[in-house]
């Protein structure tokens, strides 16, 4: 997380943005001036009620957070006054209190009381940095309260903004996967359990069944993919027969050993009501996996399920990965420093003379902002702060653009919302589905408008790189080995290499590429090529080449051209290619060759005799020498 080795551990988290929530939504602070409660007051600053202003202003010495006295586990809550849905929370922490909140908790629930059954807990937090606003989503659970709670001895809680936001429902995974079952009683196939009707009545024929008294019965959905897994919902029977569940194990992973039942265990059924759906969070927070499965260990057993639902989920929260990044502005009010990096400095203070705010010239025509992420990003939200007073309503009309183009300063990539009206907060804050992009444009489309933005918040993930295939691996080069030719020793090379290149090895690592003295030596070639325990390209380099204005060929190492191996004894004129090589199979008729080709060839190790060589230069740095 941008180098910061933070650990985080949750319990029950869900990700807020789930495909079906519209984006671009302008999304509601259900805490926004709520009533809030805290489990002591240090003094007459940091009430419980600093925490929902609206403001998030990070400093407590400017009045924006709450603060408990030391005691044992210190607490905050807000009510919401009814039961939402909640799909994530953001809190920001005071810059005075480094590692104040580390090891809490944030709860969700229907009652103030957090071990109630029907509390849920979002999140566990190992560290949070001080100063900062983190992105935390709660898998859409339901509740009226939501407490954030600081277990300990001696600990101070200390809060500048807690924001809550109402969640989508997130999909069912199992209704897209596919089931199986050990065994199957008459109609009551495995499928019957994803089929989308919680209906427990067996008879109606919308439950599976696998045999009776059978030994460790079991049933598996496939889901197709690896999924972090967070919560599975069961639905018994609702006709008879309720505590033929009780002992049941939810197993979720990646294997199919043993039908997938020694994957790792999320939860066990103790019992499940006749006709109730129960739902059961995975050890841990989550789990990885593609199936899972419901195994019913021991002897005499029956699995009947009427449905399985199963629910993934993103298990990180997500950082302001906005802050401190590059940014640019169309312009900068004349005389002033309110320059665009204003917007990313972590100070929230809405007051512009305080020198927190950015502000291009009055004068300008539909003027930008836009940040530089530095990388690909999936980006979950966008908060923008307004500065505060008469001319907050200037920002009405801004858009938020997301993409990977800076054509046009980045205003064509594709919307992510737009601020229609202003509200009591002056905090903005956008859901954008997980779009990706690198940059995050503010637009403001108009004549003579004024952008001001007193911060620009991004929650988001860094994209995974897309999955690139390697080129088939080449097979590999045959080896390169020293032969003995009539009285000359040469050299077989397994490289693949260019003409010129492999002149310019033969010439570094022995003389100079094989030049042929007789027929003999042509005959004796032949034969040496067809032993060779492995294979060469079909032609292979020699040292023959053409002179580049008339039709001469000659050898490079110098030897006169004693005779001929073209096929039929025809010579290629001044049009062929330059460069010559033999044939590695059956006929080894030499052949005039393109000199980009990529062939092996042969070296011979020395001149024999007083032998001056053909010049050659060569312009290309020689890699092959590397």
């Amino acid at each position: 997380m941008n180098g910061m080795d933070y650990i985080w551990i949750f319990t029950g988290i869900f990700f807020l943005m789930e495909s079906g929530a519209p984006t671009g939504h302008l999304l509601q602070n259900l805490a926004l001036n709520q009533n809030a409660v805290q489990s002591s007051n240090n003094d007459s600053l940091g009430f419980a009620d600093k925490a929902v202003d609206g403001n998030r202003d990070s400093s407590y010495q400017r009045g924006s957070c709450t603060l408990t006295t030391s005691q044992s586990d210190p607490w905050w809550r807000v009510d919401l006054k009814k039961v939402y849905t909640i799909g994530a929370v953001l809190i920001t922490s005071t810059v005075e209190l480094e590692n104040g909140l580390d090891g809490a908790e944030i709860w969700i629930g229907k009652s103030t009381e957090i071990n109630d059954h029907e509390s849920m807990r979002c999140a566990v937090i190992s560290h949070f940095p001080s100063g900062q606003t983190f992105y935390f989503p709660c898998r859409s659970f339901e509740g009226q309260y939501v407490t954030v709670f600081l277990p300990g001895s001696k600990k101070i809680l200390s809060l500048c903004e807690v924001e809550v936001y109402y969640g989508y429902p997130s999909p069912n995974l199992a209704l897209k996967g596919e089931a199986t079952q050990s065994s199957t009683l008459s109609f009551a196939a495995a499928s019957k359990a994803i089929d989308g009707r919680r209906n427990s009545f067996y008879t109606n024929g919308f439950c599976s069944h696998t045999a009776e008294d059978e030994t460790d019965p079991w049933w598996r959905v496939d889901l197709q993919h690896s999924f972090t897994i967070t919560t599975v919902k069961v639905t018994n029977r609702g006709d008879c027969c309720a505590e033929r569940l009780d002992g049941a194990e939810i197993r979720i992973g990646n294997s199919l050993e043993n039908n997938g039942n020694n994957n790792p265990k999320c939860a066990s059924i103790s019992h499940i009501k006749a006709g109730k759906t129960y739902t059961y969070q995975c050890d841990g927070g989550s789990m990885e996996g593609r199936f899972v499965n419901l195994f019913l260990p021991g002897q005499k057993k029956t699995l009947t399920l009427c449905e399985v639902e199963v629910y993934a989920a993103r298990v990180e929260p997500l950082p302001n990965v906005a802050l401190n990044k590059e940014t640019v502005q169309s312009s900068t009010w004349s005389g002033t420093e309110y320059w665009a990096s204003k917007a990313v400095d972590g100070c929230r203070n809405g007051q512009v003379p305080q020198g927190c705010c950015t502000h291009t010239s009055p004068t300008e025509d539909s003027p930008w902002w836009h940040i530089d992420l530095l990388g690909l990003h999936k980006v979950t939200a966008v908060t923008i702060i307004n500065r505060v007073g008469s001319t907050a309503y200037r920002l009405i009309g801004a858009q938020i653009l997301i993409g990977n183009s800076l054509d046009q300063n980045g205003i064509k990539n594709s919307m992510c919302g737009t601020i229609n009206s202003l509200g009591s907060s002056p905090t903005h804050t956008f859901q954008c589905n997980e779009m990706e992009g690198r940059y995050i444009t503010v637009f403001l489309p108009g004549p003579q408008k004024i952008l001001t933005m007193c911060e620009v918040e991004v929650f988001a993930s860094l994209s995974a790189p897309k999955a690139v295939t390697p080129p088939p691996t080449p097979p590999p080069s045959p080896p390169t080995v020293s032969v003995l030719l009539g009285e000359r020793n040469v050299m077989v090379v397994g490289k693949r290499l260019c003409w010129s290149d492999a002149l310019m090895y033969c010439r570094h690592y022995h003389w100079d590429l094989l030049s042929l003295h007789s027929q003999q030596e042509q005959d004796e070639l032949e034969k040496l090529l067809g032993s060779l325990p492995f294979t060469l390209t079909d032609y292979i380099w020699l040292g023959l080449r053409r002179s580049l204005r008339g039709n001469d060929w000659f050898w490079m190492s110098g030897h006169s051209m004693n005779f001929f191996h073209w096929p039929q004894n025809w010579v290629p004129r001044y049009y062929s290619n330059t460069c010559g090589g033999m044939g590695s199979t059956e006929d080894f008729q030499w052949k005039d060759i393109h000199c980009g080709k990529q062939l092996n060839f042969i070296c011979q190790l020395g001149a024999g005799d007083d032998m001056q060589r053909v010049y050659f230069y060569s312009t290309k740095k020689d890699r092959t020498l590397e």
